[in-house]
C-alpha cells in the first residue's frame, strides 16, 4: 500500500509540475505578445500613420529593433538554440512588463489613498510618460537580458610552483632557466 501511495504521490506531483510550467509558459508567452504589440498600438494611438509619431516614440522604436536584433544576434552567435532564445526573451519581457506593472499599480495606489477616488483624470495625466517609461523598460529589460559572451577567456594555468617560480624571478628569461632547472 505504502509503495501504491509513493507512486500515485509521484505521479501527481509530475502532473503539478507540467500542468504548471506550461500554465506559466502560456501565460508568460501572452503577456510579452500582448506588451510588444501594444508598443506600436501605443504609438499610432491617433490612427494618423506616420506622422502621428513624434521624435522620440520613432526613436523608442527604432532602439527597440535595434535591442531586439542584438538579442537574437548575440543568441545566434552563441550557438544557443531558437527554443532557448525564444523562451529568454518572453521571459525577459513578461518579467519586466509585470514588475513594470506592480510599480504602477503602487503609485495607483498611493493615488487612490491621496484623492479617495480614482478617475479617468489620473490615468490620462501622465498617459505619455507611462508609455514612454514602459517602453524604456521593456528596451532595457531586453539589453540587460541579451546573452553575453564570458568576459575573459580562460588561459591555461601554469602549476603553482612554476607561477610562483616565474612571479619571484621577476624577468622572463629567468623564469624560463628556473622552471627548466627546477
Amino acid at each position: 500500500m505504502k509503495s501504491f501511495l509513493n507512486a500515485v504521490d509521484i505521479l501527481l506531483g509530475h502532473f503539478a509540475r507540467g500542468f504548471t510550467v506550461v500554465f506559466l509558459y502560456i501565460v508568460f508567452s501572452l503577456i510579452a505578445i500582448i506588451s510588444l504589440l501594444s508598443i506600436p498600438l501605443s504609438f499610432f494611438e491617433y490612427d494618423a500613420g506616420l506622422s502621428d509619431l513624434d521624435l522620440v516614440e520613432l526613436g523608442l522604436f527604432i532602439f527597440l529593433i535595434a535591442v531586439v536584433w542584438r538579442f537574437y544576434n548575440r543568441c545566434t552567435n552563441l550557438k544557443w538554440s531558437k527554443w532557448a532564445a525564444i523562451k529568454r526573451f518572453v521571459f525577459v519581457v513578461a518579467f519586466a512588463k509585470l514588475l513594470y506593472m506592480f510599480f504602477y499599480a503602487i503609485y495607483l495606489i498611493l493615488e487612490l489613498a491621496e484623492q479617495g477616488v480614482l478617475g479617468v483624470e489620473v490615468l490620462d495625466r501622465h498617459a505619455d510618460f507611462e508609455s514612454f517609461l514602459s517602453v524604456l523598460v521593456i528596451i532595457s529589460a531586453i539589453y540587460a537580458g541579451t546573452p553575453l559572451p564570458p568576459f575573459y577567456l580562460k588561459k591555461d594555468k601554469l602549476p603553482k610552483e612554476e607561477a610562483e617560480d616565474a612571479f619571484s624571478a621577476g624577468t622572463p628569461e629567468k623564469s624560463e632557466s628556473a622552471s627548466v632547472v627546477g
